[in-house]
């Protein structure tokens, strides 16, 4: 299989267009087009970049007797720089790291309010029931509210 094939089936394997891998790879239409129908070939460079792109060898690419072994032949998804991880500096870990920690303490402390604040109706309750405040029972529940 010639380079005008395998760019055109592995382009065709991703589901793009010849504008779309044209754009991936900051050339024209016209250029995808003429590789496609073996008029002109790519420079050394675009190779690399259309290798990384498709996840092949540029000796599959470039070697008109090397295959695809057959684990490769499936689409393998092309990582975009939209698509591939952000690197963070030290200093914006460090930030994200105390802002999670202060937010930890508001949250815990929210949380705290939220268990307590049921125990002191229980007991206001509890206690108007026994006699031993004289409040009813509307009364505990909005001190205890």
């Amino acid at each position: 299989m010639i380079m005008a094939d395998k760019i055109t089936l592995q382009r065709k394997k991703n589901g793009w267009s010849q504008e779309e891998l044209a754009e991936r790879l900051d050339v024209s239409r016209q250029s995808v087009s003429k590789w496609e129908s073996a008029q002109s070939a790519p420079d050394l460079s675009k190779v690399i970049a259309m290798a990384e792109l498709f996840g092949v060898s540029t000796d599959y690419l470039l070697k008109d007797d090397v295959e695809l072994p057959a684990a490769a032949e499936e689409k393998i998804p092309a990582v975009s720089s939209e698509d591939a991880p952000r690197k963070v500096s030290l200093e914006e870990a460090n930030s994200f790291i105390a802002a999670t920690a202060s937010s930890a303490e508001r949250i815990s402390v929210g949380v705290l309010l939220c268990i307590l604040s049921p125990i002191l109706l229980i007991v206001l309750s509890a206690a108007g029931e026994g006699g031993a405040v004289s409040l009813s029972e509307g009364q505990c529940v909005a001190v205890g509210c």
